[in-house]
């Protein structure tokens, strides 16, 4: 028996999707909140998320949920919040071993289903608020997230970089909130928060197992029968950001060994399949025209790589580079795109870079995450290919096609972060 992919409306504003195949020994369930970003409140909202799966009314402290999930054979349940886009999402996870293969035939699929109401529905609640202990830990956490960003030299040079391009767009804040944003928060302001998101997010829930089970619709149905949902929440949507005038150059200087140049390209073209193989063969691959040429032949930098951000329309390339290398890198990044655009490739380098996103694509299934990540993909983009449908795409794209692509990129902007001579070598 194949894989199959199914999927069933739970109400108005919440889908449920179904993966099912025969391998996995495990079942998960991924419920995706996505709603727009909004800067008074993605603070919030992330705080409050997090504090979900500390505790619950009937787990009241760390302690004893970790007992109760060891107890069901190392079951999970998680969130992580990110955004895509201008949009703000927080990913709930929740995973135990499948039923079968219980030592003395316990329901744990069951448990994992009361676990997931527990922690949506009864979360640990006192005076209004959320309990002040769990709140004071994770406000610690997140306020040391949001510290971390900037030891990562490379990840904050790509969100400065995008800061810039996205100037006056909800996609210019980050999906953590300021420090400022934090500490202004109270228990109570944090579960009110919370409240208000689960009317109003847009709620997309996968499950993926070996076999399908019937009692989870209507479990979802029952529990979600809770909530005093808005008629219409905000569906997930493309927002492409505009270009500028005239791209704009921001530089930074920073106490670091190597500088960053992060430069950031727009399009009006929408394929994102051509796109995507347009990327893999200029800039992704370790036989792409960036590496190979940038920095192998010319020793320009120390890397150089880019992504597209398909919700925005917009190609990132970074490297790390010397000082003296830095107007030469950003002139030959920019011969290179012209030669993509030109047709100035190889055939085998086209062939190898569809070979590399095909095998890619093979690889979705090996773990349940991977089918979720897929499927949410394609329903962000409109679309519901299966990965084989989409090798199939791949296939059919044409050098005349990825050079339209290509001529459809214009440069927005670039931030460069610059040595300023003091060295500070540290997660770069």
């Amino acid at each position: 028996m194949s894989a199959f992919y199914k999927t069933a409306q739970i109400t108005d504003t919440i889908r449920f999707h179904e993966i099912i195949d025969p391998k996995f020994k495990t079942n998960t369930i991924k419920l995706q909140l996505m709603l727009p970003l909004d800067p008074k409140r993605t603070a919030a909202y992330a705080l409050a998320t997090s504090l979900l799966f500390t505790s619950t009314g009937k787990y009241p402290s760390i302690a004893a949920m970790s007992r109760k999930m060891n107890r069901l054979y190392g079951a999970r349940a998680s969130v992580d919040t990110g955004k895509m886009g201008d949009f703000q999402i927080f990913t709930m996870t929740f995973s135990a071993l499948a039923n079968p293969y219980a030592l003395e035939g316990e329901d744990i699929l069951g448990e994992l289903l009361q676990i997931l109401e527990d922690c949506l529905f009864d979360p640990n609640v006192e005076n209004g608020g959320f309990s002040e202990t769990e709140y004071n830990i994770k406000t610690k956490d997140l306020l040391d997230t949001i510290d971390a960003e900037i030891n990562n030299k490379r990840g904050y040079a790509i969100r400065q970089a995008a800061r810039l391009a996205y100037q006056g767009e909800p996609a210019f804040h980050s999906c953590y909130g300021t420090r400022e944003d934090v500490l202004a928060l109270t228990p109570q302001i944090t579960y009110e928060a919370y409240q208000e998101l689960l009317r109003t997010a847009s709620i997309e829930i996968y499950f993926v197992g070996a076999e399908s089970q019937p009692r989870i619709v209507p479990f979802l149905s029952r529990i979600f029968a809770q909530v005093q949902r808005v008629s219409e929440t905000t569906p997930f949507s493309n927002t492409p950001s505009p270009l500028k005038t005239e791209p704009e150059i921001r530089t930074e200087q920073m106490n670091v060994a190597q500088c960053k140049m992060a430069m950031v390209f727009k399009t009006d073209y929408t394929d994102f399949y051509t796109i995507n193989l347009m990327n893999f063969l200029f800039s992704v691959t370790p036989f792409s025209l960036l590496f190979t040429n940038v920095r192998e032949k010319l020793s320009l930098c120390y890397y150089c790589s880019g992504s597209y951000n398909e919700s925005k329309q917009a190609l990132f390339v970074d490297c790390g580079i010397e000082k003296s290398n830095i107007q030469k890198a950003k002139d030959e990044i920019l011969h290179q795109l012209e030669a993509v655009q030109k047709g100035d490739f190889s055939d085998e380098l086209l062939e190898n870079a569809r070979i590399s996103i095909v095998n890619a694509l093979h690889g979705i299934g090996d773990t349940p995450s991977s089918y979720i990540r897929w499927y949410f993909s394609e329903l962000t983009r409109g679309s519901s290919k299966t990965p084989q449908e989409a090798a199939e795409t791949y296939q059919a794209v044409t050098r005349e096609m990825i050079m339209e692509a290509a001529r459809a990129f214009r440069l927005d902007c670039i931030y460069i972060m610059e040595a300023n001579g003091e060295e500070d070598a540290v997660n770069e």
